[in-house]
């Protein structure tokens, strides 16, 4: 059964003869009654307190765990991010790389295609060359003939 500071000021005591005086057993009843309610506010706003901590504490513990979530959420993505930056320039490595080559060996096949028509050329210039060697020949002779017949 709990005592509240209302059972301590009501309480009635009975009285005899040569037994306690009652006025002084009232004012320190009183007394215990004022302390009491003291005590029971203090511990009520005690409680309050605890209560209102606990729940600051679960905050805070939840704030924590979400915290711990976002970085370790926040490290995950930069790796992420890494790994996919370092992916995407071994990508743009490998295109211009292909780029090159592609460009390289178009370029040897030009070479290789002005090789040939520089080569039908020179052999072009060579014919060009005894044609006009055999015209002009030709033309010496019949100079000749034309000298020769007209002496």
């Amino acid at each position: 059964m709990k005592i509240t500071p209302i059972d301590i000021q009501e309480q009635k005591f009975k009285t005899s003869f040569r037994g306690y005086d009652r006025e002084e057993v009232d004012a320190f009843l009183d007394v215990i009654a004022r302390e009491m309610e003291e005590l029971l506010r203090e511990n009520s706003f005690l409680k309050e307190e605890i209560e209102k901590l606990n729940r600051e504490n679960e905050y805070l513990k939840d704030m924590e765990e979400s915290l711990k979530k976002t970085l370790v959420a926040a490290q995950k993505m930069a790796e992420d991010y890494k790994e996919n930056a370092k992916k995407e320039a071994e990508n743009i490595v490998i295109e211009a790389r292909n780029r090159a080559e592609k460009i390289i060996d178009e370029a040897e096949l030009r070479v290789s295609e002005l090789n040939t028509e520089l080569a039908n050329t020179k052999i072009k210039i060579k014919e060009i060359k005894e044609l006009v060697k055999g015209i002009l020949s030709g033309f010496i002779q019949n100079l000749d003939k034309l000298d020769n017949n007209g002496r």
